[in-house]
C-alpha cells in the first residue's frame, strides 16, 4: 500500500514538472521561440555566424509568416506560401551538404 502511494506521488510530481516546463516554453515570445529554432539548427548544421543571422532572419519570416495564416483563420495556403519561401531561403544560405543535413 505504502509502494502505491510513493509510485502515485512520484508519478504526480514528474506530470507536475512536465506541465510546468511545458507553459514555460509556451510563455515565450515569437523572437526567443525563432532563436531557439535557430540555436538548435546552428548546432545541428555547424552553422557560421554569418549563416546563424540570416538563419534567424528567415526562420523569424517563417513564423511571420504561421502568425498571418493564423490572423487569416488558419488558410494553408499562406503557410504553404510561407514554408515553400523558407525553404528556398535557406537553399541560399547553406552549403548543400548542410541542406542536406536539414533535408530541404
Amino acid at each position: 500500500m505504502v509502494t502505491k502511494k510513493i509510485l502515485i506521488g512520484a508519478l504526480l510530481i514528474l506530470v507536475s514538472v512536465i506541465g510546468i516546463k511545458a507553459f514555460a516554453h509556451s510563455r515565450l515570445s515569437k523572437e526567443e521561440n525563432v532563436k531557439h529554432i535557430t540555436e538548435k539548427m546552428a548546432k545541428k548544421l555547424s552553422l557560421t555566424e554569418e549563416q546563424k543571422a540570416k538563419v534567424f532572419q528567415i526562420n523569424l519570416e517563417r513564423a511571420n509568416g504561421h502568425e498571418d495564416a493564423y490572423n487569416q483563420g488558419r488558410k494553408k495556403e499562406v503557410i504553404r506560401n510561407a514554408v515553400a519561401k523558407w525553404r528556398t531561403d535557406l537553399k541560399q544560405v547553406l552549403t548543400a551538404e548542410q541542406a542536406q543535413k536539414l533535408k530541404i
